[in-house]
């Protein structure tokens, strides 16, 4: 019999008419809770052993202006950490100081991203993006740059937010890169009206910067992720960016100009600003990389381009429904591109290597850097939300899917992760885990990854909703385990000292 324990809970106020993101699969949850003893269908791998984190937006007061977006809520956790055949599940805020200060003044505090031009500068930092695990410690990230916070690899409790060594205040991207090889944290920054607009840096895996450097743009970008190889970063500059005749008049509008080119930075992973090359390639925007690698003198790297990244809105939307053709894949449509960047001839080629509508890719984060045979993408939902209705396993030997799994109706998930079986060497010798739920209920999927069209090997039942999020991972319970040990270390010298 599960044993559920409610840890904390919130009173909820975040509410708008009409608002789809307040509602259905994306309504908030107001408990912290502890469950164990879940019910299970099927069996947990013994092989199985770490945690799987996914972060997402978890709005508690109602916003400033009334006016929410989903990007603006709160951050909240959710995890399920496995070991021995048995599950743990937790959720957990993770306590910003924006979200303490609001939750001292009994209301919102902060503009959101539907409000005008001088909100930009005032957002609120909820860190609800993504998260990963580096230095023994997950690190929650958010979208529109912000200090990353610190999070208790175990436990989810809030330790606060990350300085790397007190070397840096100025914040970082959505998706910064962990290298599992060398333990270092790549990351990049950028500005809404401070040249030259975009900063790059690494962080030893020690939790200390390493490394950063100025990277000049044309203006003011709206950059979410980027690739990473042995030796090198590609960062990107899109032609999507505020409107600059109307930023002069304190007004915002995203834009996508056609006439400009899409750039590409490969930069040197400890370089400076005056070393990157650009490569140009075809207008679009990108959201979420797969993988690169080096290839003699080439990069070849794999992503999601937009080819529609600023919709046309239908005449006579409400204001408040406005955001859903932002969000959803249905409208921007992606799809999966190669490009090769060749470092001796400077030369840019891509070309589109599927066809259906696919995002939020994983790989075997062991690979990352390295070239990889497989990565495992999300089937987007037929409804305009930013949801997942299945898995497709890609082969990029034969370019081709090699395996897909379609949830039932009624059914969504989140971003799947690649767990390694311990002991497992090969690329694909794991599983695949994610969230699938739907307005009532949630459960956490666990596929062979060699076998994924066969269904779940297992299925645990929670006890409670897990709202529709954003971005997971999954963190190896030795590195866990690891992590704690050299903090137990640290903390006993800091005592003897």
């Amino acid at each position: 019999m599960t044993t559920s324990v409610i840890e904390n809970t919130y009173r909820i106020t975040a509410e708008e008419e009409g608002n789809d993101y307040l509602a259905g699969i994306f309504r908030p949850v107001e408990h912290e809770i502890t469950a164990t003893d879940m019910a299970v269908i099927g069996e947990i791998p013994l092989d199985l052993d770490g945690t799987y984190i996914r972060n997402g937006h978890n709005p508690i007061l109602q916003p400033q202006s009334g006016r929410y977006h989903w990007f603006d809520g709160d951050s909240m956790v959710h995890s399920t950490a496995f070991k021995d055949g048995k599950a743990v599940y937790r959720n957990r805020m993770v306590l910003t100081a924006g979200l303490l200060s609001e939750l001292e003044a009994g209301r919102g505090l902060f503009p959101g991203l539907r409000d005008g031009f001088e909100a930009e500068e005032g957002l609120k930092n909820n860190s609800g993006t993504d998260v990963v695990l580096h230095n023994g410690e997950f690190k929650t990230m958010f979208s529109r740059c912000g200090q990353p916070y610190r999070l208790d690899p175990e436990t989810l409790a809030t330790i606060g937010p990350d300085t790397f060594g007190g070397e840096w205040t100025k914040g970082v991207s959505a998706h910064s890169k962990v290298d599992e090889r060398t333990g270092e944290l790549i990351f990049f920054n950028y500005s809404f009206n401070t040249a030259p607009f975009m900063e790059y840096g690494v962080v030893g895996a020690d939790g200390v910067l390493l490394h950063s450097t100025e990277i000049e743009l044309p203006g003011p970008r709206l950059p979410h992720d980027c690739w990473l190889t042995e030796n090198y970063t590609v960062l990107h500059d899109y032609p999507v960016y505020w409107d600059p005749e109307l930023l002069k008049q304190r007004k915002k509008k995203l834009t996508f100009n056609r006439d400009l080119p899409s750039r590409y930075g490969v930069i040197p992973r400890h370089g400076s600003g005056d070393q990157i090359r650009w490569f140009e390639g075809s207008p679009g925007y990108m959201l979420h990389t797969v993988n690169a690698w080096e290839d003699g003198d080439e990069i070849v790297a794999y992503g999601y381009l937009q080819h529609e990244p600023v919709p046309t809105v239908p005449a006579g939307t409400p204001r408040v429904k406005t955001p859903n053709y932002f969000l959803s894949f249905v409208y921007t449509q992606p799809r999966l591109t190669e490009f090769r960047f060749n470092l001796k001839t400077g030369a840019c080629t891509e070309r589109q290597v599927d066809d259906e509508c696919f995002e939020m890719p994983g790989i075997n984060n062991r690979f990352m850097g390295l070239k990889t045979r497989y990565s495992y993408n999300t089937r987007v939902a037929d409804i305009p939300f930013f949801l997942a209705q299945g898995i497709q396993k890609f082969d990029y030997e034969l370019m081709a899917e090699v395996a897909r799994y379609e949830l039932p109706d009624g059914k969504y998930m989140g971003q799947p992760v690649f767990a390694a079986r311990t002991g497992g060497v090969e690329e694909d010798d794991g599983y695949l885990v994610a969230y699938v739920a739907d307005a009532d209920s949630a459960e956490v999927y666990i596929w062979d990854a060699r076998a994924i069209d066969k269904g779940p090997v297992a299925r645990v039942l929670l006890p409670q909703r897990v709202p529709g999020g954003s971005h997971a991972y999954w963190a190896r319970g030795e590195d866990i385990r690891q992590g704690r040990a050299r903090r137990a270390r640290l903390e006993a010298t800091e005592m003897g000292s």
